[in-house]
């Protein structure tokens, strides 16, 4: 290598070391000062001048006597370079988190830092962001539960004078008044007290699903449970001589909480059932089978239906698509629940006078 080859290199050296963005200080082995950069001069808030033949300690006192001060000179010592983390320097007027690595240049020990103030501050607004964000959380839960006490204790309190005005009213009827003016109006009170008596004890229903969410789960076959739902239905499929098609031979099982389960297929069912075609037999199928990794239900039905552009709707507590059956539209409200809160989702499409098709997809 020429000469001036060596002086270019010594030039680019200096150059880097003067225009880097992180300070970079040099030191010999008495561990005296005897090069630092700009980075350093601005960071620390010495002048350059007063850093030049320092000793370490006289610059930064607190490092005497500390397992640091003693690596730094073993890197001399060695040659094997070492790194430490979140070291803190606080100035007059600053406080700064460094990375720092010091390792040997020939003779003289290099010291570089990087600046990680920031990171760290960040890091610490993550870390108080999602201490907020668990804090949220317990509220939420605790405003739900405090929701749903309050829903059960109004549920609970209606229910009582509901149900002795429905008794008062079956005397008034039972004493026979005679004014034709009375009888009507009379009579539609026990309508209206009848409808809020079942919405009462429907919503009772829900919030006690709900407060009630069990996460047990165990393997089930999807055969004895729609067994044992068909039993509890037999009068009305035997009646209306309906057809049932299974086929659960792609995915006969299923892990799942057994109650949650047999409340959706009942629910399915007794929609099936309840919304039949007037003008033909009822068929239903019924079908299990792995999609994507996760179990698959479509239960499909020939019955009545209803317009597609319903179907955001149906899911929705007290929602009705047909009003020529009693209900309460719990059912469809009730399944859609449990499916979600088990991490599942449901999707339907149907048809005026041609049926209707659920999807399960449990997770």
């Amino acid at each position: 290598m020429s000469l001036s080859d060596l002086d270019i290199n010594c030039e680019l050296k200096s150059t880097f070391f003067e225009n880097a963005y992180s300070p970079f200080v040099i030191l010999n082995r008495e561990m005296n000062f005897i090069d630092v950069n700009q980075a350093a001069v601005d960071t620390i808030g010495i002048a350059q001048e007063n850093f030049i033949g320092k000793n370490i300690l006289d610059i930064f006192p607190y490092l005497e006597g500390t397992d640091r001060f003693d690596a730094y000179k073993n890197v001399i010592e060695t040659g094997e370079p070492i790194g430490f983390d979140e070291l803190l320097f606080k100035g007059e007027f600053v406080e700064y988190t460094f990375m720092s690595k010091a390792f040997k240049i020939g003779d003289y020990l290099g010291i570089t830092t990087l600046d990680i103030t920031n990171v760290i501050d960040t890091i610490q607004k993550l870390k108080s962001t999602q201490t907020s964000l668990r804090n949220v959380n317990m509220n939420l839960q605790r405003k739900n539960k405090e929701l749903e006490d309050f829903s059960y204790v109004a549920a609970h309190d209606l229910r009582a004078p509901l149900t002795n005005l429905k008794s008062l009213l079956q005397m008034v009827l039972n004493a026979e008044p005679t004014s034709q003016e009375i009888v009507p109006i009379v009579d539609k009170m026990q309508t209206v007290t009848k409808v809020m008596c079942d919405k009462i004890r429907a919503l009772n229903e829900v919030i006690a699903i709900k407060s009630n969410f069990s996460e047990h789960k165990e393997d089930i076959v999807f055969s004895e449970v729609m067994a044992r739902i068909k039993q509890a239905n037999s009068e009305e499929i035997i009646e209306g001589r309906t057809i049932i098609k299974e086929d659960y031979s792609s995915s006969p099982n299923i892990n799942y909480n057994p109650f949650q389960l047999e409340s959706i297929l009942q629910n399915l069912m007794s929609n099936a059932l309840k919304y039949k075609h007037p003008s033909r037999k009822l068929s239903i199928k019924i079908t299990t089978k792995e999609v994507d990794g996760k179990i698959t239900l479509i239960f499909k039905d020939n019955g009545l239906g209803f317009n597609q552009n319903l179907t955001k709707k149906i899911f929705k507590l007290f929602k009705r698509m047909h009003t020529h059956v009693e209900g309460l539209g719990i059912g469809l409200y009730i399944m859609h629940s449990i499916i979600n809160r088990n991490g599942g989702e449901i999707n339907v499409t149907s048809n005026v006078n041609k049926g209707t098709e659920f999807i399960i997809q449990f997770k």
